[in-house]
C-alpha cells in the first residue's frame, strides 16, 4: 500500500485560527490549556489532508511526531508472518496516536491506515517536548491515555488468552457500536439489537447486564478524544 506524503487541507478543513482553536480545545491531552497557549499549538501544528486507504506511518519508522487526528478515522494494526491483520485501534477525531515518536522509538511493527478521508495534524517532537515543560499537565495526560490503552490492550489479550471462542465472539459482538456492526459485519441496528438480546437469554454475563441497563463494556481500543 502506498505511504502517503501528506499534504496541505483545502481552506474548508484547515478552519480559521478560531476554530481552529475551539477544534484544540476537544482534544484530551490539550484541555488544560488557555486560549493563547492553544493559538500556540495551532501554529506550531502541520495539518494534512489524507485520502482513504493511505499508510500515515508503517513499521520501522520513527514517525514525524505526534499525531493528531481532526477528522476521519485511522486504523493502526500489524501484520503477522502469514499476512493476517491484527487490528490494534481505531482512533477517532479529536484523539492523538503515534506516540512511541515522541519517545524516539520506531512504531514497534504497526501501520497507520485512513479508513475515511481524513484531516490530521502533526507536532514535532521538539515542539511537544517545550509544551511539556512550559505546562507539564500536557505530559500527565499523555501518560493517562497511554495507560488507559495499556489496560485496554491487556484486556484484549486476556480474551483471546482464556475465553472460548464462542465466548469471545459474543464478547466482541456486544462490544461493537451500531456503527461498526454496520461497517465491519453489515449488520443493521435491528439485526444488532436481535443478536445481543439472544446471548442475554443464553446467559452471557455482560449481554444481561446491558439488557437490564447496567454497566457495558466499552468496544475494543478506540482512541477516542474529548475525555476529561
Amino acid at each position: 500500500m502506498q505511504r502517503e506524503s501528506m499534504r496541505s487541507p483545502a481552506p474548508s478543513d484547515a478552519g480559521t485560527p478560531s476554530t481552529r482553536g475551539r477544534y484544540l480545545s476537544t482534544v484530551d491531552i490539550y484541555q488544560d490549556l488557555g486560549e493563547l497557549e492553544l493559538r500556540t499549538v495551532d501554529q506550531s501544528l502541520r495539518t494534512s489532508a489524507v485520502p482513504k486507504g493511505r499508510l500515515v506511518y508503517q513499521p520501522d519508522e520513527t514517525g514525524e511526531g505526534l499525531f493528531v487526528l481532526k477528522s476521519g478515522l485511522v486504523q493502526l494494526y500489524r501484520i503477522s508472518p502469514d499476512g493476517k491483520r491484527f487490528v490494534v485501534a481505531n482512533v477517532e477525531p479529536s484523539t492523538f496516536f503515534g506516540e512511541m515518536a515522541f519517545v524516539g522509538k520506531s512504531m514497534f511493527g504497526s501501520f497507520a491506515e485512513t479508513l475515511e478521508d481524513s484531516v490530521i495534524c502533526v507536532m514535532s517532537r521538539g515542539d511537544l517536548e517545550r509544551l511539556i515543560r512550559r505546562h507539564p499537565q500536557v505530559g500527565i495526560r499523555i501518560t493517562q491515555a497511554l495507560a488507559e490503552r495499556l489496560n485496554a490492550a491487556e484486556t484484549q489479550l486476556e480474551d483471546l488468552a482464556l475465553k472460548s471462542l464462542a465466548a469471545l465472539l459474543a464478547t466482541l459482538i456486544l462490544r461493537l457500536t451500531n456503527e461498526d456492526a454496520s461497517r465491519v459485519i453489515g449488520l443493521t441496528h435491528n439485526d444488532l439489537g436481535r443478536t445481543r438480546g439472544h446471548l442475554a437469554r443464553d446467559g452471557h454475563p455482560s449481554a444481561q447486564r446491558a439488557e437490564g441497563g447496567g454497566p457495558h463494556c466499552d468496544r475494543p481500543q478506540a482512541y477516542r478524544g474529548g475525555g476529561s
